[in-house]
């Protein structure tokens, strides 16, 4: 038999088509979580996470929706998940129900429901790198390269890198850089830096600890190398998806090892700032890291250094950014200017 819209009129095709449709929105409701809000309101859909005082719900009309957990009453589950609590413990429920005083975790089966204080419940849903079963890494590698040829001949290559490597409340990153020029086959830059950087970070507290080691050599400044190292704490005044700001302060060891001019070393106190910020929906981050030392013994020596600049997100992983780079040395070894400024574009891959 040929279909046509003329069949659909068939009284032997009506009542299959209606048990049909009754099916799949049968289906679709049964395998729906369900938030009841504190207003009597219902939504339903997927839950994605509850966390930083928001519960992600992945809707079929609306996409992946952000309540105030606040305005929840009450969540239930298709099938069972995990909530994460504050001593670490995960528990696998099937509803959550809260008040103004207390959050009720009702088990699968017949167990009976636990009841916590709301501030006892971190995580709904959490990754498993948050509850210390494996891992999260992620990196950006970026490169920009120049060979230009004829009256000029010069190649410049600049490299740098950045991997965090993350496990429940421990969390290490590396920064790398580097700077390699030649004109008409005469070495003319040739420095790096390698900063490595391991933060402990506090539950339900925005406090952390970090300890740092920070690598330099440049070979035209006579700097053999520099390394700055020493313990910090910190604090987040922002950890929103869309904005991230955290600053630390801590005692700073610095050594610097030339190749012609006198060794030195000092103490002194450092600060290390962090700041991100997502522009334009996502499509555009503003990004400061810096880091500033002052000694205070021995000879006067100021250091400050930091990049500054604007990152594009492109397609497959690929970005490209503008970035404003000055290295400040106030007692260079030679007789240099105080001041680098770099400016770079760069294409690079996150993951």
């Amino acid at each position: 038999m040929t279909f046509s819209i003329d069949n659909l009129y068939k009284p032997g095709l009506i009542a299959p088509l209606r048990l049909a449709v009754a099916g799949l929105l049968a289906t679709a409701t049964a395998t729906a979580d369900e938030i009841i809000m504190q207003n009597g309101d219902r939504l339903s859909g997927d839950v994605v996470r509850q966390d930083k005082g928001q519960l992600q719900l992945q809707t079929a009309y609306a996409g992946t929706i952000a309540i105030d957990w606040d305005q929840v009453q009450e969540v239930v589950l298709d099938e069972p998940a995990a909530v994460l609590l504050d001593d670490d413990r995960v528990i696998e429920v099937a509803k959550v129900t809260q008040t103004q005083d207390e959050v009720q975790l009702t088990p699968p089966g017949d167990a009976e429901p636990m009841s916590l204080p709301p501030e006892r419940v971190e995580i709904i849903e959490p990754e498993p790198w948050e509850i210390g079963n494996g891992y999260r890494l992620t990196g950006r590698v970026n490169l920009a390269l120049q060979d230009e040829t004829g009256n000029s001949e010069s190649t410049e290559l600049d490299l740098d890198f950045d991997l965090r490597f993350r496990r429940r409340w421990h969390e290490l990153e590396t920064y790398g850089q580097l700077e390699y020029d030649t004109t008409r086959g005469i070495k003319t830059t040739e420095n790096w830096t390698l900063l490595n950087k391991y933060t402990r970070r506090f539950p339900k507290s925005p406090w952390y600890g970090a300890a740092w080691l920070r690598l330099k050599h440049d070979r035209f400044a006579d700097l053999r190398l520099r390394y700055l190292v020493g313990p910090s704490l910190g604090y987040r005044f922002s950890t929103h998806d869309d904005m991230r700001l955290s600053a630390e302060v801590g005692p700073i060891y610095l050594h610097e090892d030339f190749y012609d001019h006198e060794d030195a070393e000092r103490w002194g106190p450092g600060v290390f700032i962090d700041y991100e910020q997502d522009l334009l929906s996502d499509r555009l981050q503003f990004y400061l890291n810096g880091m500033g030392f002052s000694a205070i013994n021995g000879q006067s020596k100021d250091l400050w250094v930091s990049w500054t600049g604007l990152r594009v997100p492109l397609i497959g992983g690929f970005v490209g950014s503008i970035e404003y780079e000055i290295d400040y040395d106030s007692d260079p070894a030679q007789a240099t200017k105080t001041t680098d400024e770099t400016i770079r574009l760069k294409l690079g891959y996150q993951w």
